[in-house]
């Protein structure tokens, strides 16, 4: 499917700005990033016999429009006809995804992780080992995936659609019970399924997990000694949901692809072009910086010359750390207030180190070139700023809490003052332009005016790791103001529809009484086995279900149920046309089944008849 189905493609159709703006890095600015076909390894996942005829009977659940009394029961608006069903059909994954959403709505977490559990348990069974993590594990040795492909899945087909949403409810509740670890595994499983599509917005959501997640792991290091030869290995100590934010985006992996449905154009962008990984890359590397200061004390007996190329190491992340939060408080200032707002940091008070009402009215331009109308010009420029401004609430409601450290509020103001003093510089190159211009023009020179793609570019940088081509991923410039606005790639638009109380930390629950859930029928849809203590369910008002091997249209069948004589035969279970065998309904009366096993022709399936 699009786009992994573009090897080699150029850029995006009638995208003129990129045209316009080609540079001496023509290949770059004209090539697509994908995925090669030849490391493509699509899987699906297909319905066997008994699940499709379960699937049948969920459908026949969901559209029956002949019956109205089934139609009033059967819809699955009513919690007691899902859990009924689920009853009777207890590994079916759909109906049991959404009784145990049911469930989690109603604030049942113990019941509903059991039955999230069983549907992951169902297509675990199902996927083949090569499928699951790790999986790749026994053919390469050192779990380089590129060597045997890329394991991937297309949500659009019917049955790989219930996996992605299992997995991204198993992350969903992991995370909102504090497993930050398992949520960020199961969002790396489900982001490696469809990196390029992101189906379900994980991007959204997984480098919070990543921080939050604060695990340590143990990093070798291969220390060389002095001219005997001499050397050793020491094990230092580093977070790994920040290494592996670094790893990521650093890697170029993982790019965010869009095709307008309006316009046909295929828009692109980089991950550290969204809102929440460009804060939280900056983030991550000063997370590793404070882990290289931390593990300076443990490398104090080694020799000078080691301790001077860590003390580098220590460096090079601190700098890194200060350039990656300059670019994306320059990319997107309108998240600083807000982010000091919900952390409630004092803004207000000056001293001589921190000053923020002399900073912060810098950052507040994005509501000003709202209100002048500067920025919104066009419509797809409105639809890419309200897709940006919508990323950055749901990363301000959720990751808000990793930024509130004193430290890392300190560090805050200081890149912030950076950016004003770097701003402001600009401004003042701009206007000596300017003038000097306007001189040249009075003497009758041409004048000629700077390019405001060029300045949009200057006004953008990107990380240390990458090269400024910022034409090929539809970057809109940001254009010369006093203060400082936001700029987002018309590529977010792709998580425009995505709900954000999907991502917030707890369910938006309803009351017990709201939703009438009978605590008596849940029962039997947690037991398991034959006969699990799973009580018999009188569907009343609903008619017996017949054999899906009957022949006739639906006309005759219903002509013969009016029959009063062929009512009464069923009743007696004499069995049906042309010697068919008539299948007792279990769900029927107790007193009416009884009566029909007393009737000389009855048999039980498995049991011999007496000896006469």
């Amino acid at each position: 499917p699009w786009p992994y189905n573009l090897d080699i493609a150029t850029a995006a159709d009638g995208d003129a700005d990129a045209e316009d703006d080609d540079n001496d890095d023509e290949d770059d600015n004209t090539t697509i990033p994908t995925i090669p076909s030849s490391q493509q390894r699509w899987f699906t996942l297909t319905m066997a016999d008994t699940y499709q005829e379960q699937n049948y009977l969920y459908q026949q659940l969901l559209n029956n429009n002949a019956q109205p009394q089934s139609r009033q029961q059967a819809n699955l608006h009513d919690p007691n006809a899902l859990a009924m069903f689920v009853a009777d059909h207890p590994y079916f994954a759909e109906t049991l995804l959404q009784l145990a959403m049911v469930l989690y709505y109603i604030n049942d977490r113990g019941r509903g992780g059991d039955l999230l559990r069983r549907c992951m348990f169902l297509y675990e069974c199902a996927l083949p080992s090569n499928v699951l993590p790790n999986g790749n594990a026994d053919n390469n040795n050192d779990g380089d995936i590129s060597k045997s492909g890329e394991i991937l899945m297309d949500i659009d087909r019917t049955p790989n659609s219930g996996l992605f949403a299992t997995l991204f409810r198993i992350m969903q509740t992991s995370g909102m019970a504090g497993c930050h670890g398992n949520a960020l595994a199961t969002g790396r499983y489900l982001l490696s399924l469809d990196p390029l599509r992101d189906p379900m917005g994980v991007l959204l959501i997984l480098d919070y997990y990543a921080l939050a997640s604060r695990r340590r792991m143990s990093s070798s290091l291969v220390l060389s000694g002095g001219g005997g030869g001499g050397g050793g290995s020491h094990n230092r100590e580093i977070e790994a949901g920040a290494a592996f934010i670094v790893d990521l985006v650093e890697s170029g992996s993982v790019k965010i692809h869009y095709k307008d449905p309006l316009t046909d154009r295929h828009h692109w962008c980089r991950l550290v072009d969204m809102p929440n990984w460009s804060y939280s890359y900056a983030l991550a590397l000063y997370r590793l910086a404070i882990n290289e200061d931390e593990n300076d004390a443990e490398e104090e007996d080694y020799d000078d010359d080691t301790n001077s190329q860590e003390g580098g190491g220590q460096q090079r992340y601190e700098e890194r750390a200060e350039v990656a939060l300059i670019q994306s408080l320059t990319r997107f200032p309108m998240v600083l207030p807000k982010l000091l707002d919900m952390n409630k940091v004092n803004v207000q008070d000056r001293s001589f180190r921190v000053d923020w009402p002399k900073v912060l009215p810098h950052f507040l331009g994005d509501a000003a070139a709202e209100d002048s109308g500067i920025v919104n010009d066009t419509v797809e420029d409105r639809v890419t700023r309200a897709s940006g401004e919508h990323l950055v609430r749901i990363f301000l409601q959720r990751c808000h809490k990793l930024w509130k450290g004193d430290d890392v509020v300190s560090w805050l103001y200081r890149c912030s003052e950076e950016v004003v003093r770097r701003h402001l510089r600009k401004l003042t190159n701009e206007e000596g332009e300017e003038e000097e211009a306007a001189a040249d023009g009075e003497k009758g020179g041409r004048n000629e005016p700077p390019s405001a793609s060029v300045e949009g570019q200057d006004a953008v940088p990107t990380t240390s790791t990458t090269t400024n081509n910022n034409t090929n991923n539809d970057t809109k410039p940001i254009p010369s103001s006093p203060l400082l606005t936001s700029a987002f790639s018309p590529a977010l638009a792709r998580y425009a529809q995505c709900d954000p109380s999907e991502y917030e930390d707890a369910f938006r629950t309803f009351p017990p009484e709201a939703i009438a859930l009978n605590p008596n029928i849940v029962a039997p849809a947690m037991a398991l086995g034959p006969n699990g203590g799973r009580r018999r369910f009188l569907r009343r008002g609903m008619p017996p279900q017949q054999p899906q091997h009957r022949h006739g249209d639906g006309l005759e069948q219903q002509q013969q149920q009016q029959d009063p004589l062929e009512i009464l035969r069923q009743m007696m279970g004499m069995g049906g046309q042309d010697g068919e065998v008539e299948v007792l309904d279990p769900d029927s009366p107790l007193l009416q089944l009884y009566l029909q096993s007393l009737l000389p022709w009855a048999q039980v399936e498995g049991v011999r008849p007496p000896r006469r």
